[in-house]
Order: structure tokens, then C-alpha cells, then sequence
């Protein structure tokens, strides 16, 4: 264990002895992230649904981690705020892992995990080398029953409690009217013609949170060039590593700051890896390409949870030049792309986020000594 951890878990086991003047408060539930410092995304839909309900007191604490030196000091303090926060809880909802929740948590306070894709094309949490072992977990949601062992193993939870109800979030991917609306704002806005055939290009992230973050490997510029000019390449990479690609050029455009579904909605195809978007865009029923030049590095380390030849929906490239001979040849069948959809995305109604919402309340049903309601 690192001189840092040590440190930490000295610090909290010192705080963990004033949690016996705090109690559980049956009716709290706190959001709690280090991906991001506002409410967002599944957080925020299930936010303003649970807040409808006056018996519930809701709390967020809410913190973006940065890899700097004020960004580990800052997590150092984040660490015990959470510490109080967790423990005084009758139920904890996290988008990450957490540090906190796996070695000091109550055994009467509960915790579902959202986590924050779709599902797992690659291996993680305890599937992969960890600075620590995920522990502490009660509950977890999933896209489709097909990721339901995975989930187990990776956030230790009784395969049993993995509950299959959709993500929040992609309700809005069936939101067809609003899509549209987004669409033409962002095709006005970025003067992108209706000739052109637009890419969205969206790599997983490589890394970890707390430690090393790992640069793309497309060579975008190359691949436009290739393609030529009836194409536009729409880039779009992780919150974690996202940056502006040097020597940008006509039908480039960084769109890191743009609405993920908006750019799915307007793009034509779509370039990614190992990414769970896969699984999102799976919806739009368009063509997937697959470049991954470290696919056998990858599949030791971290490692990949499907069999990647078998199931992802479109060729599968090693070179730029693979690449552009696929999308330039049309390789691919949207046939395999429907069957991919109804495999891993079998909730095509938007009413995940009113599911998930269920199962809250039956969780806060258990904790509060009420007769359990279905989840169903």
C-alpha cells in the first residue's frame, strides 16, 4: 500500500470514531460522484424524480477529481466529508467506485451502484488490477440480464441483487422529437451540409481514474484525408482525457463539449473500440467500425468481457488503412447491428429512469421496515 493510502486510511479510521454521535437517517439518500462536480446525467433524472417524493431527504455530494496535486489534496478532504456523508445515509448512489464506501462503510446503510456505461465491452473493477478491492456494494443496475455475472464479479454483489432496468440517461435517446431539435441546432451551428457523411469518433478511456491516463491512437487526420472531402469526422473523447486535437483542418470537428446522443443522432456511422457507446448506439441502428491496434494488449490488460470477434456489429480494424477501405467499401450489416441491439439494449421504451426509480423505493421500503413492493 502506498504511503498516500496509508495515510488516508489512518486519517478516516481516526474519524470513524465521532460516526457514533451520527445515526442513519432512514430517509437520506445521497448521490455521490467523482466524475463530476454538478448533477447530470442518470444522477439527475433520478434526482428530480426522487425529490417529487417529500419523504425522501435527498443529498448530493458531488466532486470531480483532477490528476493534479490540489486535485489530491482536494480528494483527501473529499474522502471525509464522504465519510459522514456515506455513513449517515440509509442509501448511497454511486456513478464510480469509491474509496470510502469499500473499507468504511456501515453494514446497515445500503448502496446501489449505477455505474456509468451502458455495460461492459471491457473488463473492470474487480476483474482488474485495483489499488483496492470493491467491496461494500448491496445493489447494481444493468442494461440487459446478459451483463449480470460480469457486474457480480466486478462489484462484488450477489448476482441475485444485479437488477436489469435500462440506464436513465438513454431514455432520452427515444426522445425522437428533442433529438431532432438538437440535430439541426448543432448541423446549423457546425455549417455541415446534408452531402456530407458524418463520422463521430468516440474511443473508450484508457486508464484509471486515480493513476494513468492513456493517449488516443487514430490517427483522425489521416483518415480524413484518405476519405476525402465528402466526409466529416466529428471527435468526441472520454470527460477524463478530453483535449483538442492538434492541427485541425476542414471536416474535423472537436466536439467534446457537445451532447454525446446529439452527436449520435446527426452522425451517419460511428468509429469506437471498447467503449460502451457501442451499446448506446446499437439504437440508432447505423453502421459500428471497430479500430483497435492494441487489441491483443488490451485484451491481457485490462482485459475484454465479451468475445470481441463474435459480437461486435461491424469489421474490426487494425491500420487506418483497414479503416477507410471498410467504411469506403460499405463492410458492414445492420442486420448484425439489430441483433446486437435486442442482445444488449432490450429496453427500446425510455422508461428506465421511472424502473430504476422503483427500485429505490423498494430499497428505501427495506431500510425503513416496510413490506417489500416488487421491482418488476
Amino acid at each position: 500500500m502506498k504511503i498516500e493510502k496509508k495515510i488516508l486510511n489512518t486519517v478516516l479510521s481516526f474519524f470513524c470514531i465521532f460516526l457514533r454521535f451520527f445515526k442513519v437517517r432512514k430517509n437520506k439518500i445521497s448521490f455521490i460522484s467523482l466524475e463530476s462536480d454538478r448533477l447530470e446525467g442518470d444522477f439527475l433524472m433520478l434526482a428530480d424524480e426522487l425529490t417529487k417524493n417529500t419523504g425522501y431527504e435527498v443529498y448530493y455530494e458531488l466532486f470531480k477529481f483532477k490528476k493534479n496535486l490540489v486535485g489530491y489534496m482536494s480528494y483527501f478532504f473529499e474522502c471525509i466529508r464522504q465519510l459522514f456523508v456515506i455513513n449517515t445515509s440509509a442509501l448511497v448512489i454511486l456513478d464510480y467506485n469509491n474509496y470510502v464506501v469499500s473499507n468504511f462503510k456501515r453494514k446497515e446503510v445500503k448502496v446501489l451502484q449505477l455505474w456509468h456505461s451502458s455495460g461492459a465491452i471491457k473488463k473492470f473493477g474487480n476483474l482488474v488490477e485495483r489499488d483496492y478491492r470493491i467491496h461494500n456494494y448491496d445493489y447494481a443496475i444493468v442494461n440487459t440480464d446478459e451483463f449480470r455475472p460480469v457486474f457480480a464479479k466486478a462489484l462484488d454483489v450477489k448476482e441475485k441483487n444485479i437488477i436489469t432496468t435500462g440506464i436513465p440517461r438513454t431514455d432520452a435517446l427515444f426522445d425522437k422529437r428533442q433529438l431532432e431539435q438538437k440535430g439541426k441546432v448543432f448541423l446549423r451551428k457546425h455549417k455541415i451540409t446534408e452531402d456530407k457523411r458524418v463520422i463521430l469518433y468516440a474511443p473508450t478511456f484508457r486508464g484509471r481514474l486515480m493513476t494513468d491516463f492513456t493517449d488516443i491512437y487514430l490517427d483522425i487526420r489521416k483518415v480524413k484525408e484518405a476519405l476525402g472531402e465528402e466526409y466529416v469526422i466529428l471527435y468526441r473523447l472520454h470527460p477524463l482525457v478530453q483535449k483538442e486535437i492538434s492541427g485541425r483542418q476542414d471536416g474535423i470537428i472537436c466536439c467534446n463539449s457537445e451532447e454525446l446522443y446529439t452527436l449520435m443522432f446527426v452522425s451517419d456511422m460511428l468509429i469506437s473500440d471498447y467503449s460502451a457507446l457501442i451499446i448506446d448506439y446499437s439504437v440508432m441502428h447505423k453502421p459500428m467500425f471497430f479500430y483497435v491496434p492494441d487489441l491483443e494488449e488490451y485484451r491481457k490488460a485490462p482485459g475484454i468481457a465479451v468475445d470481441y470477434e463474435k459480437e461486435m456489429p461491424g469489421p474490426i480494424c487494425f491500420t487506418e488503412e483497414e479503416l477507410v477501405r471498410a467504411i469506403q467499401h460499405g463492410e458492414y450489416s445492420l442486420e448484425r447491428v439489430e441483433e446486437f441491439q435486442k442482445k444488449y439494449f432490450p429496453y427500446m421504451d425510455g422508461k428506465s429512469n421511472d424502473r430504476v426509480v422503483r427500485v429505490i423505493d423498494n430499497i428505501m421500503s427495506i431500510q425503513s421496515g416496510r413490506e417489500r413492493n416488487s421491482t418488476k
